[in-house]
């Protein structure tokens, strides 16, 4: 492998790594629940407060 193949692949794998973590993927995550309301994030809040000792 040339230098400039390895060098090219290293500034690939930055990028893409910077890409990733530059994702807000919490906000992500509450817009899809928000929006889509699945009904698995209703069982497990229901579930959740369920245990909560009162």
């Amino acid at each position: 492998m040339r230098l400039s193949d390895r060098l090219l692949l290293a500034l690939l794998i930055v990028v893409v790594d910077t890409a990733a973590f530059a994702l807000p993927l919490a906000s992500l995550w509450l817009a899809y629940v928000l929006l889509a309301r699945p009904a698995w994030f209703r069982d497990w809040v229901e579930r959740l407060y369920r245990e909560v000792p009162r």
